[in-house]
Order: C-alpha cells, then structure tokens, then sequence
C-alpha cells in the first residue's frame, strides 16, 4: 500500500522470493486458517468433525493452499510483467491509471486460477475422513462429482471479496494516512513503524467489511451449503441470516485478524531474507539483466 521502489531483480527472482515467502507465511499461519474455514462450515457438519485437537489435523489442506500460493504467484507476476511491457511508452514508463489497469487484470486472474485450490481446501477441510485424499485426488473427485465446474465453485464470491477487501484497504489507508499526515511536521515524512500500523488497520477494516463475503464463499465451496442454497450466492446469504443468525456470517473473523497480523509480519521480512537467498537466479550463467516492473507490495502479497 505505501509506496515502495521496484525490487532490482529479474522476474524469475522476484516470482522465487514471493513463493518461498508466500510458502512460510501459510505454513506458519494455517492453523488459523483451519479455524476459520472450520467455523464458518455448516454447523451440523462442525458437530460431525468435532473438534480439533493439536494435531496434524490443523493442517488439513495446508498442501493445496501451499500449491494455490504459488500458481498465483506465478501468474501475477508473469501477468503483471507482461501488460507493463505492452502498456509501457517509448521511455519505458507507464501512468498511474495503466498500471492500476494491468494490477486489476492480473489480480482477477491471479483470483481465478486460486478458486480450484481454496474448493479443493475446504473439500479436505470438511472431509469426515480420517485422512483426506491430496491435491490432485481431491481436483479428480470434484471433476467426477460435478464435472470440470465444479473446481470454480465459488467463483463470484471470491472474485467480489478480493475486489472489496482490495478497494476498502486502500480507501482506509488513503484515509488514515491524510489524517496521521496532519500530526507530521510539514517536510518530515511518517515513520516506516506509522506506516506498517496504518496498513495493518486498513487490512483490518477489509478484513471485517468483507467476512459476510468470505462465509458465503466458503458455504458455497462445500458440498452440503451449495447444495442447499442450490448454487445461489444470494439464496446461501438469506439461508445463513434466517436459520444461523448474522453472528454466523461474521464467523472466523477473530482466526482472519490475528492471520492477517501475523501474515503482514511474516511476508515482508521474510519476503527480504528469501530475496536474498535466491540471488543466485541473477547470478547465473546466461541469466537475463532485465529488471522487472512489479513492486515490492505486489511481489510480497
């Protein structure tokens, strides 16, 4: 959210740093993710997994989302880079509102192609079975069950949280950071500590402003929701309020904040250490000296 210089590395480099980032943020923070995915399930089936113990359970689904991160990742950034060459002028720069354009299109691809992983990690989250099957066994059971679209399942309210969380954390930060900006002596610029605050407030307020989404993307990811609200997102909404109340549709919201804590603390200085240790893709025989146009935010997401 705060500006930042590119990263000055190669494209290869930049995608290595942010999934083996990606990858320590999600292994460090699933269990929390477990826990939200877990309470916003229907409540019969919460009664039927029972509750878990500190076990290898906890991470029921950590692979799937591992392996999500990374075709993201890699998507972003191959997306991203490639619209900022095409819309690049004669000097290489591109405006403001071009690069909005181009973070927008590789955010709802980038969103797209995350929708079969986070179907097949619910799937295993809410599967009675004493041990789940994997990634791809799991893609195979889907496809069997519901034929190829049911790997898209949940596919609006996924694409509409991303898009709300994105527009409410930048109109909060854009908010907070007017304000926090008139307690600064005019020329001084706000500490780096400020900064972090302001952006963790902001992804809180994306974080409770978009929960109602969340739940109805998970409901409607599991068997059982989406067959009762009979593949309608709307119906789903309406059926959660009547029957469980609006405490329901704010449910993992507590697991979500302390994520996104953690997350922001684990990405950005890890995404520094990673960065550095994978140097050597720069460093190699042959290795290309092009510098790539993504940002540091955007390479650490």
């Amino acid at each position: 959210m705060s500006a930042h210089a590119s990263q000055d590395g190669s494209l290869p480099r930049l995608m290595a740093a942010g999934i083996l980032a990606g990858t320590a943020e999600i292994g460090l923070t699933y269990p929390l993710e477990y826990h939200k995915v877990r309470s916003q399930l229907p409540t019969a089936l919460i009664d039927k997994i029972g509750r878990p113990a500190l076990t290898l359970k906890l991470f029921r689904g950590c692979g799937t989302m591992m392996l999500g991160n990374g075709t993201k990742t890699v998507v972003r950034f191959v997306t991203y880079d490639f619209l900022s060459k095409q819309i690049a002028d004669e000097n290489g720069q591109i405006s403001a509102p071009k690069s909005l354009a181009a973070g927008l299109l590789a955010g709802f691809l980038e969103s797209t192609v995350l929708v079969p992983f986070e179907v097949a990690k619910i799937r295993q989250i809410s599967s009675l079975a004493t041990s789940p099957p994997g990634t791809f066994a799991t893609f195979k059971r889907i496809v069997q069950l519901h034929g190829p679209l049911g790997l898209l399942y949940g596919f609006f309210p996924t694409l509409l949280r991303q898009g709300a969380a994105s527009a409410v954390r930048f109109t909060a930060y854009n908010s907070l950071r007017q304000m926090a900006d008139g307690f600064v002596t005019p020329g001084d610029r706000l500490s780096p500590a400020w900064a972090t605050g302001l952006e963790l407030l902001a992804s809180y307020a994306a974080v409770i402003t978009t929960m109602p989404i969340d739940v109805v993307k998970t409901r409607m990811q599991t068997l059982s929701g989406r067959e009762a609200a009979r593949g309608n997102n709307l119906l789903c909404t309406y059926q959660i309020f009547t029957t469980e109340g609006l405490r329901k549709l704010f449910s993992g919201m507590v697991p979500r904040l302390l994520r996104v804590t953690i997350s922001s603390m684990v990405m950005f200085s890890f995404y520094e250490v990673a960065f550095k240790a994978v140097s050597f893709i720069d460093e190699r025989p042959g290795a290309s000296n092009s510098k790539s146009e993504i940002s540091k935010p955007l390479a650490a997401k």
